[in-house]
């Protein structure tokens, strides 16, 4: 059951992956993708570890680039949009989050200087809300904070930026579990609500089957399955990519 295209019934996509494939010099890490990503629903990306799923992500931003092959974005080569707008369109959160130096405030408030977007303190406290801070944090410097603290001010700073794609790359994945819960929450609300195209990496099995509506399953850098969430696991129940997880979340 390997079908190329997200959501057939609606042919309109984000993302069209054509023939991608990317290596470091004679590594393959991904191999001769071609996809059609709608513009609706939460997608999950899911795979072993070495599957290309990080690297598939930083693709989809242009912060590398195919070796061989083309991806547009709402039909535009990636390659020939300004990376500054590219990346205010679709905001990457990775697995470490990479901040400034300075405060909460000064990291959420640089995305919108550069784009003219304005924020009223009550505006920044709500982005702080967003992603389960507590208020005082506005005003707290990076340095002090704690692992799973810095990655929710990473979100809030991409949200701060208004873009039409969010990549997320395991973000939960040091938050204790009410904050965990927030953050679903909060995707959820920006598909449904704000029609932002959420798209996600995560080894969670349980997050995977709450949060995403579509799966990819990369292997060995190859595609190798696209399918509805609850479609896909209904399938695999029993097999051994559920055996993989149980196994991956043990340790």
């Amino acid at each position: 059951m390997v079908a190329m295209t997200l959501d057939n019934e609606n042919s309109e996509s984000i993302f069209s992956v054509q023939d991608v494939s990317f290596k470091i010099g004679s590594i393959q890490i991904l191999s001769h993708i071609t996809i059609e990503i709608n513009k609706h629903k939460i997608t999950g990306i899911i795979g072993p570890s070495g599957s290309g799923k990080s690297t598939f992500l930083r693709l989809l931003n242009n912060l590398i680039s195919p070796t061989t092959g083309k991806i547009f974005f709402n039909g535009q080569d990636i390659a020939e949009i300004p990376p500054t707008l590219l990346r205010k369109q679709i905001g990457l959160v990775q697995q470490r989050p990479y901040l400034f130096e300075g405060t909460v405030k000064e990291n959420l408030l640089y995305g919108p200087k550069i784009w003219g977007i304005d924020y009223s303190e009550d505006d920044l406290l709500h982005l702080l809300d967003k992603v389960a801070l507590p208020h005082e944090f506005l005003e707290r410097d990076i340095e002090g904070l704690s692992g799973g603290e810095q990655q929710r001010v990473s979100l809030a700073r991409s949200l701060a930026n208004e873009p039409q794609v969010l990549l997320l790359d395991e973000p939960t994945s040091s938050l204790d579990v009410i904050s965990e819960e927030i953050i679903e929450s909060t995707l959820k609300r920006l598909s449904e609500e704000r029609q932002v195209k959420v798209i996600i990496v995560t080894h969670s099995l349980e997050q995977t089957e709450r949060l995403t509506e579509q799966l990819l399953f990369l292997k060995g850098g190859q595609l190798v399955e696209t399918a509805p969430t609850e479609e896909f696991f209904t399938q695999y129940r029993n097999d051994e990519i559920r055996s993989f997880f149980k196994k991956k979340e043990e340790n």
